[in-house]
């Protein structure tokens, strides 16, 4: 009964309404209709002020109720009008003015209006507090579905992707790249099958360039490829190029019917093609920027680390004592952030002549990350190189270097324990200019 009550059109006709001329015409109509009433039933008496009630107070109440204290004040001079209308006409002549009457009607509209104004303000900030808490809730659940869209998406990245760019530059670090065995592509094997593991190769040929030309003679392959097509459009594109391309770039006028989804030239920093890589198979949903840069990232690693460029060999002529893979890294890590920008930090510790410094020096050195290389510059000089690591990670590693001396030295800062700090953000500028920068900003 009640749900079909609130589906009708009376709950509409008995709200009140908020429009003033309605509140006005409203208070006006009732009154008239309450005096009507009364000629029928009381012709003597119409507004019943000497009954044992005074119903025609029930105006002014009414429209208290419905709409407050002005209301109800503006009912009950609706009703004192009536008084001296219905006097003139004829109505109430040997009556005096009803004085109690008319001001206990005017005080009982006031508690009602007050009454129904408070009751009003309390609606209001329930219905305020229902509607914020319905905007909580929408906006909760809007974020519940980004939330679920996002670990979904998440999800799937890791089942195509499951692994990092610094896991990767870690397991490639630790590849055998024995330049001394004359090969030109030392590990193939290991290195092809890092990119099954970490691109989602399934069949794919590493080949080497032998005097400009890619040699027909696989240094590594995973699956069962067919022979190399030296005349495929795909692969002779990317080595015009010097870049990875693959087959849904749109460069080539003619459509492309080759076999090989991807081809990559194998190339370090100084501009030399070692190799070649040719992808037959690659899952659809593999096919993605970021797993295409991580695989040229990989690939141009691997070629700085496995071959020296000019680079190299310029930072082994100044510096006699920089380790060979520190220069091959810094070499490729500079060529990193120019092209896919992976930041790298380079840290310079100056101790002074006191033993405690050089002490902390040596545990820096020890305490090194996975990917950290240190680079002794002179007996209390220690550089390391930070692969991965921006402004924020580098915040983070100087906190905790401060509260490690707090802890187990008693300094509040590097500087309190003789050991100057400096540092830099590698550019894809020459590593040397950078490592001259440093090293003269430090006075070394």
């Amino acid at each position: 009964m009640r749900k079909w009550l609130g589906n009708t059109v009376i709950p509409a006709l008995v709200a009140p309404s908020a429009r003033p001329l309605w509140v006005v015409l409203e208070a006006i109509i009732l009154t008239v209709a309450a005096v009507g009433i009364g000629l029928w039933l009381r012709s003597d008496d119409p507004l019943a002020l000497g009954a044992n009630f005074r119903w025609g107070l029930f105006v002014p109440i009414v429209v208290a109720l419905r709409y407050g204290s002005l209301a109800g004040v503006f009912g009950m001079l609706c009703l004192l009008a009536s008084w001296f209308v219905l006097r003139k006409v004829g109505f109430y002549a040997d009556w005096s003015f009803p004085e109690g009457t008319m001001l206990g009607g005017f005080i009982l509209s006031l508690v009602c209006g007050e009454f129904a104004d408070l009751w009003r303000v309390r609606l209001q900030r329930a219905e305020s507090a229902a509607s914020y808490a319905l905007e909580r809730l929408q906006n909760l659940t809007q974020r519940h579905v980004l939330l679920r869209l996002s670990h979904d998406r998440l999800e799937e990245n890791l089942l195509v992707k499951p692994y990092t760019v610094r896991d990767a530059l870690f397991r490639l670090r630790d590849l055998t790249l024995d330049e001394s065995d004359g090969k030109v592509l030392p590990a193939a094997d290991d290195l092809i099958n890092l990119l099954a593991e970490y691109c989602q190769l399934q069949r794919a040929g590493l080949y080497p360039i032998i005097d400009g030309k890619v040699s027909d003679q696989p240094a590594a392959l995973l699956g069962e490829n067919k022979p190399l097509d030296p005349n495929d459009a795909l692969l002779n594109h990317a080595l015009d190029i010097g870049m990875l391309a693959h087959v849904q770039q749109h460069t080539q006028d003619d459509p492309y019917v080759g076999r090989y989804l991807v081809a990559a030239p194998v190339t370090n920093s100084a501009g030399e093609m070692i190799g070649a890589l040719v992808v037959e198979r690659l899952p659809f949903l593999s096919m993605n920027y970021e797993n295409l840069q991580l695989l040229s990232v990989l690939l141009n690693f691997y070629a700085d680390v496995a071959h020296n460029g000019e680079e190299v060999d310029s930072l082994l002529d100044t510096w006699p004592n920089l380790p060979n893979r520190f220069a091959s890294e810094l070499t490729a890590l500079a060529r990193l952030r120019g092209e896919a920008r992976v930041d790298t930090a380079l840290t310079l510790f100056v101790a002074d002549d006191s033993e405690q410094a050089a002490q902390i020096l040596e545990m820096l050195a020890r305490g090194l990350r996975s990917l950290d290389l240190a680079w002794w510059v002179h007996d209390n000089v220690l550089m390391i190189m930070m692969p991965m690591t921006g402004e924020s990670s580098l915040e983070g590693f100087v906190l905790r270097t401060e509260q490690w001396l707090q802890d187990d030295f008693a300094f509040f800062s590097l500087r309190q324990a003789g050991v100057k700090y400096f540092h830099r953000l590698l550019d894809e500028r020459d590593p040397a200019d950078q490592l001259n920068e440093l090293l003269g900003v430090a006075g070394v």
